[in-house]
């Protein structure tokens, strides 16, 4: 018979205590197995205490601020120099130059993480920790480099030679054997054991020089006298220039990294050489312009420009030296207009008549050239419109000065005589318009008088001109759009220019003073000749006050013009 059938039940008292015993106990470990874990991890971020590296106690530390106090030791490394002894001599290394430092990462690799390892975490708690050196990282070629370079100041030492560019040339010089150390070897030496020993010593035997004189035959063949072949033409979005062998040469040196020389570009000096040359890379944005024809607004559209990118010029160089065509392409940045069609569009033009000039002309059919080109010119400037803040460049807007664009030859003024001239009679143009501008208050940027007077224009208030270098250029500082109507009207140019009177102006000019009596008379022959009358030379002050319009002085002015004299001219 069974206990349950005899009624005995004490087996089921003890089965349960042996159950619970067995889950208390299954307790207990669970949680000594996690309170150790929880130790284990609690140390695993930070380096056990007592750890020394390179003399600096980091015990206690995360590897982060390890690392941070590692570098310190590592500037300071790097600051002491490495002395080699050679024969007696001492030659010294720049430890960073010499491609020597310290792998932070390295030195503290295995100091810190997590580890259930009972000894590992028993040192971790007890502050047992390591003392360690500090973990050297060595570039070899560069070591062995500087070892080589620093080694030619010893007398009678191997002496490398090198290959320069200057005013367009290739300038070599060879290199030449004598007493040296080895580098490879003292390189060993040094890797070995620096930091801790900074002092080495060598032997000095017969050595080449660092750099073999087949490596510099080498580069000239290559690349220096190919680069010094010819001029180099610079492309940028459709314009183009070009770079002289001199210019090229001023920006080009060599580099040795102890096995080739190599070229290199001083970029910075490229790019002022090549700044000085954007105007001609640069395809300037077109404004939108407003212009009345024939009474009526004509907008004509703007148009986006470009300009030339430096900063990869260096590379594109040095490929473009040694290409066929030795042409090097810019990359170009976009250049927006400063005004748009769309904002011409919404400006509004005022009818009020803010100046007006009339300066006469001699006619007749011994003028009939001369007044042609008044004409075109007058033509070319009616009806423009110059916004507010604009700048207006009379010869922009009149040249080129040439047959195809309905110029003709009429007399113009060269050393004091009149000869024929492509575009004679635009300073009449000019003078008109300086004077408008004048009476209108605007700023005048520039303009130049004639050398000699003319007596049809107003003493010390005319302007001539002459392409490239003399314009007549004025900024519209009325804060409204000025409409300049231009035209010929009996014998005379007149110009009037609408929109806002802003402005009031008065301006005296002064009685000739320092009078210089012409020379003698000058007698010239042949077709082209121009007979002309003499006239003195002289100094004349002008000057302009101009008041806003509340009475307020806002410019003035005194401009002194100095006239030199003009011979009597005859015609045989």
């Amino acid at each position: 018979m069974t206990a349950e059938e005899t009624g005995d039940n004490t087996e089921r008292p003890r089965r349960t205590l042996r159950t619970w015993l067995l889950a208390g106990g299954l307790a207990v470990v669970v949680v000594l197995v996690g309170a150790y874990v929880a130790l284990a991890a609690s140390q695993s971020g930070k380096i056990q205490r007592g750890t020394v590296v390179g003399g600096k106690h980091v015990g206690g530390m995360s590897p982060e601020d390890a690392k941070a106090e590692i570098e310190s030791v590592a500037t300071k490394q790097a600051k002491a120099p490495v002395t080699i002894d050679a024969d007696g001599k001492t030659v010294t290394l720049d430890a960073t130059k010499a491609g020597l430092s310290i792998d932070t990462d390295g030195t503290v690799d295995g100091l810190s993480g997590f580890s259930l390892n009972p000894a590992t975490v028993w040192h971790r708690l007890t502050g047992d920790g390591p003392h360690r050196t500090v973990s050297p990282k060595v570039d070899t070629t560069k070591l062995q480099h500087a070892v080589a370079t620093a080694s030619e100041q010893l007398e009678g030492s191997p002496k490398s030679g090198s290959v320069k560019f200057g005013d367009g040339k290739v300038v070599t010089t060879r290199s030449t054997p004598g007493k040296g150390v080895d580098p490879k070897a003292i390189s060993r030496q040094i890797a070995a054991g620096w930091p801790k020993t900074k002092h080495y010593t060598a032997k000095v035997a017969d050595r080449p020089a660092a750099l073999p004189n087949s490596e510099i035959e080498r580069f000239v063949k290559e690349f220096a006298e190919p680069a010094m072949s010819d001029p180099v033409t610079v492309k940028a979005g459709g314009q183009d220039t070009t770079l002289s062998v001199k210019e090229i040469s001023g920006v080009l040196s060599t580099t040795f990294d102890g096995k080739t020389l190599k070229p290199k570009v001083d970029d910075n000096a490229l790019a002022d050489l090549l700044d000085e040359k954007k105007t001609a890379l640069t395809t300037p944005a077109v404004d939108a312009k407003l212009r009345y024809t024939g009474g009526k607004r004509d907008v004509s559209p703007s148009k986006a420009g470009t300009a030339p990118k430096t900063t990869e010029a260096g590379k594109l160089l040095l490929a473009a030296l040694t290409a066929p065509d030795r042409t090097m392409s810019l990359p170009t940045t976009k250049v927006q207009p400063a005004v748009t069609a769309a904002e011409l569009k919404k400006t509004t033009v005022h009818s009020q008549k803010i100046s007006e000039f009339v300066s006469e002309f001699p006619t007749g059919p011994e003028n009939a050239a001369r007044t042609k080109n008044i004409r075109l010119g007058l033509s070319k400037i009616n009806g423009i419109v110059v916004q507010p803040g604009e700048t207006f460049s009379l010869l922009n807007v009149l040249r080129p000065f040439d047959a195809a664009h309905g110029y003709v030859n009429a007399p113009v003024l060269v050393d004091g005589v009149d000869v024929p001239g492509m575009g004679g009679g635009i300073s009449q143009v000019s003078t008109t318009l300086y004077n408008a501008t004048f009476f209108a208050g605007v700023k005048l940027v520039e303009h130049t008088a004639h050398a000699y007077w003319i007596p049809r224009y107003p003493m010390g208030r005319e302007a001539t001109m002459l392409d490239p270098t003399i314009d007549n250029k004025w900024t519209n500082d009325t804060g409204h759009p000025i409409r300049i109507q231009a035209g010929i009207e009996g014998n005379a140019a007149v110009i009037r220019l609408y929109g806002v009177k802003t402005f009031s102006v008065s301006s005296t000019t002064s009685d000739k003073f320092d009078i210089e009596k012409p020379g003698p008379t000058r007698h010239l022959k042949g077709d082209k000749c121009i007979p002309q009358e003499p006239e003195n030379g002289f100094k004349v002050t002008v000057t302009r006050v101009v008041k806003d319009g509340s009475g307020k002085v806002v410019k003035d002015e005194h401009l002194t013009t100095h006239y030199i004299p003009a011979v009597r001219v005859t015609c045989n």
